[in-house]
This record gives C-alpha cells, structure tokens and sequence, in this order.
C-alpha cells in the first residue's frame, strides 16, 4: 500500500501527474530540488523525487527551488494546488530563464 502523503490526500489525479513530471524533468537535468511551502522548507538540496513529492501540497502553494549539482541557484517554479483538476495551471509563475523555460516546454510542449 502507498504511504499517503498530503499530496497522494489533496491533490488530483492531473494534479499529482504533472507534478510528478516537473520533479522527474528537473532531475534529469541534473537539478537538485529544495521545496518552500510558503512558511516553511520540508525539503533542502533533494534528488529524491519521493521526499520531493513527499513535501508537496500541504498548503495551498508550493515553490520549487532548483540549483545545479554545485549548488548555483538555476530558476523556480511557483506550483498552485486546486487551479484546473487536469494539472495543466499547476505552474502558475516560474524563473525567466532559459534553463526554466526549457523545463515548462519539455512539460506542456504546446501551450495554448
């Protein structure tokens, strides 16, 4: 049986896929995930996506801070919880960058 978490408990089934897709595309940049809940840091400097997504959803946002396996900060991604059930408005606000950028294309490769 999987443990529950708050995000297995609160989010969507859209909701969990595509946060489950952020993690995994971040990772296999080679990123290193810390995650902020809006008062509090869970997660520090993580490559494991089960403590990731562990930490995610307890509140009604989530940002995910990466950086690069030195540590250098890369960019973020604001996550809202509750925005559309398929997932597809989880990223409500990111980094402009190019390394940031790439992530939400490699995601949703045609956003309307």
């Amino acid at each position: 049986m999987a443990e529950k978490t708050c995000l297995t408990q609160y989010a969507t089934k859209g909701e969990r896929r595509m946060a489950r897709l952020i993690v995994a595309e971040i990772l296999s940049r080679g990123g290193v995930i810390s995650v902020n809940d809006g008062a509090e840091w869970p997660v520090r400097g993580s490559v494991s996506p089960v403590e990731i997504l562990g930490a995610l959803c307890s509140t009604d946002a989530d940002t995910l801070h990466w950086a690069n396996p030195t540590g250098a900060r890369v960019g973020w991604l604001w996550l809202v919880w509750g925005n559309a059930d398929d997932g597809s408005e989880l990223i409500a606000d990111y980094s402009a960058n190019d390394e940031t950028e790439a992530v939400c294309r490699a995601i949703c490769p045609n956003p309307e």
